[in-house]
């Protein structure tokens, strides 16, 4: 068999333009050239030398991304019967997704700079402070009202960035199954078993994108990893035709794999179905599973953020701490002086975010249990209940840069701990960067009950198929220390992780005339958590989403030669969702 598919997608993202509040770059000098006259007798009356202007750049215009993304994967593969009783399935699949971003409106900040210090030359002529940035063509720029700078000053001061980014993938695979490897007293024992090997590349270019304009000034990614894994399943019939035990199977799975990133992994899987009749059946499923931490993961290049943070070592928040005896002996080892005031602007303190060689891999345990009832009196009605329960240790994440701070000069051992080698403070003890690395720190737990209703019938002179899915959440824990477990964040029926969820299909099919029609029902939904409510314990009906009820639908024709044509609706009733809702 083969197949091929090419994919090209276009989209443009438009987002708030530059903007300064409280930038000590955007200060304008008494003697600007574009200053008021009254403002400059203020100032003078003031005794102030320079203003600081906050000002959104509007007229500068609006930060535009355009993305283009192209998609290739080819599949290669061998089906068939060897050995008279196994099934071989072996292929090859390669894949590519290259994609260019181009980045419009984006400031150049040396050049903002020079342009905001014009003065006059003595001759009447406005130009640049600055002879060596006259010599490159500076041209001077006025902030002062809407619409004031030029489109000449626009255009020495806005750049076009541009990046790309290749990821490909390679997988060759090959299993064999025999369903029917030898006979049990209560039936066949079938078995599979493969090996798989998977590489894949990922770089990232960014040869326009570098520090010194609005925009983060992004790293240039370029890594890979492969993986060799050999898996093995097993279906065991362990009792049939019993009382209270129509048929009774052990499944059993094994996955082993060696990353040449973080070395050996097992997951495996264990199941018991339990058929009681012909109406009633229950399973349970036990596994543990790990997720590799991928390219960006483990071979991110530091990448520009800007952090708002309150320095712990700052006088009054040590004054404020009950206990703050071990924050000031570790703010003492940093060589933070007693009484420092901190007087950096929250709004242009550094940060680099990076991925981590040493990140290891996330482990998950799993636990379902359900059943599965088909009703004798209602011919082809199924019901399905099943409540699952997922626990995550040692999850990939990102911690805040305020709990960098904080856990560096709250450790119990000193300043010697992963947190404080984050950190950099400069001569006058003020943090002048924070690096930040995704860490296998945090954990996860949740769980909650899924259950499907299917009933199909004739009516109409056509078929019916009616199928209604629905989930309740009962817990959704994160942990973002995992061995701090008495301090999570609950987010079931709050920040848009609705409680209840459900959706509702009706198929309709008369000869070749097919139609269906979707509804989905999400819950009502707080936007904060129970943590929030300690800050703002009174929050309005903004921050609450009010219960959905989506509909699309859909109408199609299959040609007797294979040709199908089908038009649908999305929204059906135009109903407005919320930002951030996807349906």
């Amino acid at each position: 068999y083969f197949e091929a598919k090419y994919v090209n997608s276009e989209g443009e993202s438009i987002g708030q333009p530059a903007f300064f509040f409280g930038d000590p770059r955007n200060t304008i000098q008494i003697d600007n050239a574009f200053l008021d006259s009254s403002v400059k007798t203020l100032m003078e009356e003031a005794g102030v030398e320079s203003i600081n202007v906050l000002r959104m750049m509007t007229d500068l215009g609006r930060r535009i991304e355009n993305n283009t993304r192209e998609t290739t994967r080819f599949v290669a593969g061998l089906k068939g019967t060897v050995f008279n009783d196994w099934d071989l399935d072996a292929s090859i699949v390669r894949g590519k997704t290259e994609l260019e971003r181009v980045n419009g409106a984006n400031m150049i900040l040396e050049n903002y700079s020079n342009a905001l210090d014009a003065v006059d030359d003595g001759n009447g002529n406005i130009v640049c402070r600055s002879e060596a940035a006259q010599a490159e063509g500076c041209v001077p720029v006025n902030i002062m009202g809407f619409g004031a700078p030029s489109d000449e000053a626009i255009d020495y001061i806005n750049t076009v960035s541009t990046g790309t980014s290749e990821i490909t993938q390679t997988v060759v695979s090959a299993s064999l199954a025999n369903g029917g490897l030898f006979e049990l007293p209560a039936g066949y024992v079938g078995v599979a078993f493969g090996v798989e090997y998977r590489k894949e590349e990922s770089e990232t270019k960014e040869p326009n994108n570098a520090e010194g304009t609005f925009f983060n000034a992004l790293g240039e990614d370029k890594g890979d990893f492969d993986v060799s894994e050999i898996f093995t399943e097993v279906s065991i019939p362990l009792l049939s035709d019993m009382p209270f035990v129509q048929d009774l199977v052990l499944d059993a799975a094994v996955r082993y794999a060696d990353y040449s990133t973080i070395g050996d992994a097992t997951s495996w899987k264990l199941g018991l179905d339990w058929t009681l009749n012909d109406e009633l059946r229950f399973r349970l499923t036990q596994s543990e599973a790990l997720r590799a931490p991928n390219i960006g993961e483990i071979f991110g290049a530091p990448s520009q953020t800007f952090y708002s943070v309150d320095d712990p070592c700052q006088a009054d928040n040590l004054n404020d701490l009950q206990n703050s005896s071990t924050r000031r002996a570790n703010c003492a080892a940093l060589g933070v002086p007693e009484g420092f005031d901190s007087d950096y602007d929250s709004q242009t303190l550094e940060g680099l975010q990076s991925g981590n060689r040493d990140v290891k891999g996330e482990e998950s345990t799993s636990t379902t249990i359900g059943l599965v009832y088909q009703p004798e009196f209602i011919e082809n009605a199924t019901l399905t209940i099943d409540y699952w329960k997922i626990e995550l240790e040692d999850a990939i994440s990102t911690i805040s840069a305020q709990d960098i701070l904080d856990r560096c000069v709250d450790s119990g051992s000193g300043i010697s701990n992963q947190y404080c080698s984050l950190i950099t403070r400069d001569a006058n003890s003020e943090i002048s960067l924070i690096q930040n690395s995704v860490l296998n720190v945090s954990g996860q737990e949740a769980s909650g009950v899924d259950f499907e209703l299917g009933y199909d019938f004739d009516a109409l002179e056509g078929s019916f198929k009616t199928r209604f899915i629905g989930t309740y959440l009962i817990e959704r824990k994160e942990f973002p220390f995992q061995d701090e477990p008495s301090d999570y964040i609950e987010y079931a029926g709050v920040t848009g992780e609705a409680q209840w969820q459900a959706n509702l299909n009706i198929e309709y099919s008369y000869e070749n005339l097919y139609t269906s029609l979707s509804t989905r029902y999400i819950e009502e939904v707080s936007l904060y958590t129970d943590q929030d409510l300690s800050d703002n314990p009174n929050p309005n009906s903004l921050t609450t989403f009010g219960t959905y009820i989506i509909t699309d639908m859909t109408v199609g024709y299959n040609f007797d030669n294979g040709v199908g044509l089908k038009v649908g609706v999305d929204n059906l009733f135009n109903r407005e969702l919320p930002y951030g809702l996807t349906y």
